[in-house]
């Protein structure tokens, strides 16, 4: 998994399938970025693992939902 910053906008490039203790170690590392440098607009995008990872970057953008106001996309 890849994490970097451009033009405002934090990427994330999943490149692996998410189990519980990845997706749990990523909100946290995730939450942790946007609270510290106030970040709005998060963008995922999934290079391996589907439909698998997507269900589980849903609950996460669910949770981001209702703890921050910014912008999250699944791409």
């Amino acid at each position: 998994m890849n994490l970097y910053y451009r033009n405002e906008t934090l990427f994330v490039d999943v490149d692996t399938i998410l189990d519980q203790e990845h997706i749990s170690k990523l909100k946290r590392r995730i939450f942790k970025i946007v609270d510290d440098y106030d970040i709005d607009r998060i963008i995922f995008q999934i290079l391996e693992g589907g439909y698998e990872n997507r269900r589980v970057l849903q609950e996460l953008k669910r949770e981001y939902h209702q703890r921050y106001q910014g912008n999250l996309l699944i791409k």
